[in-house]
């Protein structure tokens, strides 16, 4: 790139790029709007203990991965890509809504593992509409993929300010008012989609691209082992999330404002090195990123596990940030490699390795906290992402076969050499 202006009025020149970054805010704030508060509304507002409560969350959550999972092919050959982000954006908002009225655990239930499990679906398939109208596009002096970091980075930002709306927001107008905010975010998505997304079918490139059945690439080698290596390192970043303020406040004598620092630290490093990072993948560096990001992680654990003022946290939130950097703007892109010409399904087994990590990290928290301690779950986080560093350290991509050759099935698990 001549210079950074330069590249970015190119970027943002784009036909509808603009645009479609303001629908990703709204996504994103939509998304950290809720999500701090469910446990707090589940147990205060609706009553449920927290074994109830969990169960709602698994049910909700698996629900989720399971119509993203089906509906994702359907985005990639059948349907256009801008009806899949309608029914995704129109199933966020009516979802939201109900959860706004409806205080029945069962209807909620409903509610949460069809309608909002409808709009769970909005990251993975927006994602993988920027991949495919933008992912090609031939910029002078920008790599080519860049956009789709530009838009992960423009959705990491709408979370730094989201929780803290979320919270003025339930404090002012409760519960009602928190999901009736979230269902106007999505709502805000869903007109900038039906705005600034083209109808129109599959791109040139996708139209010829290989066909392989569902379950053959759900069960190949190299994505089993991509989604394990990532659900682990997501569920390791959860249990973190809820022991690490925890800690703070209880053995490092930390105050409230204290774990604010802590948590402002980490989006801070976060963002720019997300661009960085964006260029190195976008050239073809996506790999030794993945592979550096898990051993960042293993370090950040480790050391957490040894710090004894919070001080030594705020250092070590950097690493935290360089982590998410890494992992979660790389890894689209790393997933979208994985299954070439079919993004809605690729972007969503990414998606989906984060949701089911989530639900590892919670029931992990649970389940851990008491027999363990903070610094046993801080090791325990850093186990689990050892683990991904084994995985991706011995990753092997998979090599289609030449074309007109059979396609061998391949067994499950990691593709080792």
């Amino acid at each position: 790139m001549r210079t950074p202006l330069a590249a970015a009025g190119r970027i943002f020149a784009q036909p509808g790029f603009a645009g479609l970054l303001g629908a990703a805010f709204a996504l994103g704030v939509g998304f950290s709007f809720v999500s701090p508060f469910l446990s707090l509304w589940g147990t205060r507002e609706l009553g449920l203990s927290p074994l109830a409560f969990g169960g709602f969350m698994t049910a909700t959550t698996l629900s989720g991965i399971v119509v993203a999972t089906t509906l994702a092919r359907w985005s990639d050959t059948h349907l256009p890509r801008k009806t899949m982000l309608v029914v995704a954006g129109t199933g966020g908002v009516l979802g939201y809504v109900g959860y706004a009225f409806v205080r029945d655990p069962r209807g909620l239930l409903a509610i949460g593992c069809t309608l909002l499990a409808l709009g769970t679906m909005s990251f993975s398939q927006l994602f993988a509409h920027v991949r495919e109208r933008f992912g090609h596009a031939e910029i002078p002096g920008v790599p080519n993929r860049l956009l789709v970091s530009v838009v992960r980075v423009c959705f990491s930002l709408a979370w730094t300010a989201g929780p803290s709306v979320g919270a003025w927001m339930m404090v002012e107008h409760g519960f009602r008012g928190l999901f009736l905010g979230a269902a106007g975010l999505f709502l805000v998505y869903l007109l900038g989609v039906l705005r600034f997304v083209p109808s129109e079918r599959r791109p040139p490139h996708m139209v010829t691209a290989l066909r392989e059945p569902v379950w053959r690439i759900l069960t190949r080698g190299d994505v089993c082992a991509a989604f394990i290596a990532f659900m682990l390192i997501f569920a390791a970043h959860t249990l973190n999330m809820m022991n690490l303020p925890l800690a703070l406040i209880g053995p490092l004598g930390a105050s409230g404002r204290d774990v604010g620092i802590a948590f402002g630290v980490g989006p801070l490093v976060e963002v720019p090195l997300m661009i960085w990072f964006g260029v190195l993948a976008a050239r073809g560096h996506q790999l030794g990123l993945i592979r550096l990001g898990a051993a960042v992680t293993v370090a950040y654990f480790v050391l957490l596990a040894f710090a004894r003022a919070p001080w030594h946290v705020f250092v070590l939130q950097a690493l935290h940030g360089m982590s998410f950097a890494l992992i979660s703007n790389v890894g689209i892109m790393f997933f979208q490699d994985l299954v070439p010409g079919q993004a809605g399904l690729a972007t969503t087994v990414y998606t989906n390795a984060s949701h089911l990590g989530n639900l590892v990290g919670f029931l992990a928290f649970g389940s851990l906290m008491q027999p363990l301690g903070h610094r046993g779950l801080f090791l325990t986080s850093a186990v689990l992402t050892a683990v991904t560093l084994v995985l991706v350290v011995r990753y092997r991509p998979h090599r289609p076969p030449p074309p007109h050759a059979p396609i061998e099935p391949q067994p499950p698990g990691p593709n080792f050499p």
